[in-house]
């Protein structure tokens, strides 16, 4: 295919006062003194899988070693960017294969995640699930791709089973010569293709400040 060059740096600049503003970030959520849980990241594949919507068909499968990877990626970022402490994926993950033993019967994803939250001790947990994972194909400046990251990521309340919150994220990066309103998001990916890793890491600050956490 025909790579994807940007255009030259200097004529894009031409159109920042069309740069659309960041969005505020939303008031802290009332924590208090609940205990917050951090899930691992899961690829929902079937409805018993999802917390809202529906799969998505014909997608790729997203690598074990992917999703671990954006675990220690969002733990990060909640580090950075969270005035809160969190009980971390490794004992979300822990959870989640012990129950997966002591109850093998299926159950909804609602119940499946509260109970991770029960098994991890705490009030309210944050579900993170990739629906869509596409890397990069070519060089930073010339892709042949682009990457495309769709993300959700929920606020839990583990003892009343039920959702709290939800932030969606869908992104696939497109040449700003296509897209002149997005100057701002140019600039901050420092006038590159990134790959799926940079744009989930947008994602995870994106529902940081939707979601208050």
């Amino acid at each position: 295919m025909t790579p994807l060059p940007f255009r030259p740096l200097l004529s894009l600049l031409l159109v920042l006062s069309l740069a659309a503003c960041a969005p505020p970030r939303q008031p802290p959520m009332p924590v208090g003194d609940l205990k917050l849980g951090q899930a691992h990241f899961t690829h929902p594949e079937t409805m018993a899988d999802l917390l809202a919507g529906y799969p998505r068909e014909d997608v790729p499968a997203v690598e074990e070693k992917v999703l671990g990877e954006m675990d220690l990626l969002f733990s990060r970022v909640l580090a950075l960017e969270s005035p809160h402490s969190y009980i971390g994926p490794e004992k979300s993950l822990a959870c989640a294969r012990s129950l997966k033993i002591a109850s093998p019967e299926r159950q909804s994803a609602l119940r499946k995640w509260s109970a991770v939250g029960r098994c991890m001790e705490v009030d309210l947990l944050i579900v993170p699930q990739i629906l869509e994972w596409r890397e990069r194909e070519g060089a930073q400046y010339a892709a042949s791709a682009p990457a495309g990251v769709i993300m959700d990521t929920y606020v839990l309340d583990v003892r009343g089973e039920s959702l709290i919150s939800r932030s969606h994220y869908d992104a696939t990066q497109s040449a700003l010569a296509a897209n002149l309103l997005d100057l701002d998001t140019f600039l901050k990916r420092g006038g590159k293709w990134v790959q799926a890793g940079d744009l989930a890491r947008e994602g995870m600050e994106k529902a940081v400040k939707e979601l208050g956490l």
